[in-house]
C-alpha cells in the first residue's frame, strides 16, 4: 500500500491560500480495511447545477489557479491518482464530505461542482464523476478520483494511470437519447442496504411520496446488497421526470448504473436467469 493521494489536499476555497494541506503528513493514505463491492456503486448522474458554482480563483505555492466558468467542451489527457482513508469524512473544497465510497473527484481548474467521464487509455473503464474538491498538487498529475471510482477504473491498486476526461453538459446530458450499452438497460439507483427490510421501506416510500415503482435487487455473496432502484428509463423525458419528482419529494440525488434486466427480489418478475436459479434461491414477493 503506498501513498496514492496528492501531498497536498485542500480544503474550502475560502482558505485556499492560507493552507498546504488538510491533514499531518505523518498519515499515511490507502484504501479502506474491508473490500469494496464496486458493483453496488453506480456513476454519478451529471444533473443540472442547482447550487452556486465555485470557480474563484486562487495561488497555491506560487502558482495561481484560474477556474473554469464550466466543464462544457472540456478535454484533456493526463496522470490521475486516487486519495482515500485519510481524507474520508473530511470537508472537500466546495463544502462537501469527502466519501470515498461515492463516484467524485478532485481538479485543479474544473468549476466546482462539474460532471467528467474519466477514462482510463490502458484498459478503456470508463466512469462517470462528480467533481467537488480541488487538486491533486504532486507532480503532473490532472485528477485525483475517489477510491471507488479508480478502483472501477482497474487502478487503485497500482495509485496511478493514464486517463482522459471529458467535461459533460449535464442540461445536454439529460436531453440526450436514452440508448443500451452492450445489451444493459439504464436504471436509477437510490441506495443500496444490507438489510432488505430497509431497502423495501425505501421502496413503499418511494411509491408513497412520488408514485414511482422501484425495483429491490440483491447483490452477490459474500455480504449481498439490497439495491434499490428504478427504471429502466425509456427515454430523456422519462429520465427528467423521474429526476424531477425524486427531486421536489427531496429524495438524495439517485446515481446513474447500467445493468442487465434486473432481477426484483420484491416481485414476482422473473427473468431466464432468475428462473435457472429458483431451486437455489427464493424470490421474495413484497407486500
Amino acid at each position: 500500500m503506498g501513498i496514492n493521494a496528492p501531498a497536498f489536499r485542500l480544503v474550502p476555497a475560502v482558505m485556499l491560500s492560507a493552507l498546504v494541506g488538510c491533514s499531518s503528513p505523518q498519515v499515511q493514505d490507502g484504501p479502506p480495511a474491508d473490500s469494496v463491492d464496486i458493483s453496488a456503486i453506480p456513476d454519478a448522474i451529471p444533473s443540472p447545477i442547482q447550487v452556486p458554482v465555485k470557480n474563484t480563483p486562487y495561488t497555491l505555492g506560487g502558482i495561481h489557479y484560474q477556474p473554469m466558468a464550466s466543464a462544457n467542451g472540456y478535454a484533456e489527457n493526463g496522470q490521475a491518482s486516487w486519495y482515500g482513508t485519510k481524507f474520508h469524512g473530511k470537508q472537500t473544497a466546495n463544502g462537501e464530505i469527502y466519501d470515498m465510497f461515492k463516484m467524485t473527484a478532485a481538479h485543479k481548474t474544473l468549476p466546482l461542482p462539474s460532471y467528467v467521464k474519466v477514462t482510463n487509455l490502458e484498459n478503456g473503464q470508463s466512469v462517470v464523476v462528480r467533481v467537488n474538491d480541488r487538486g491533486p498538487f504532486h507532480g503532473d498529475r490532472l485528477i485525483d478520483l475517489s477510491y471507488v471510482a479508480a478502483k472501477k477504473l482497474g487502478f487503485a491498486d497500482s495509485g496511478l494511470a493514464n486517463v482522459a476526461i471529458e467535461g459533460i453538459d449535464p442540461e445536454t446530458f439529460a436531453r440526450s437519447p436514452v440508448h443500451e450499452r452492450d445489451g444493459d438497460l439504464l436504471y436509477l439507483q437510490l441506495a443500496a442496504f444490507k438489510n432488505y427490510h430497509n431497502a423495501q421501506l425505501l421502496r413503499r416510500d418511494l411509491f408513497a411520496r412520488v408514485g414511482v415503482q422501484a425495483k429491490v435487487v440483491k447483490g452477490e455473496a459474500p455480504e449481498p446488497l439490497y439495491r434499490v432502484r428504478i427504471g429502466p428509463v425509456e427515454s430523456p423525458d422519462h429520465l427528467e421526470e423521474l429526476l424531477e419528482g425524486l427531486s421536489s419529494a427531496e429524495f438524495a440525488s439517485p446515481y446513474l448504473v447500467y445493468e442487465k434486466p434486473i432481477v426484483d427480489v420484491g416481485s414476482s418478475e422473473k427473468t431466464v436467469t432468475e428462473v435457472e436459479a429458483e431451486h437455489t434461491e427464493q424470490v421474495v414477493k413484497a407486500p
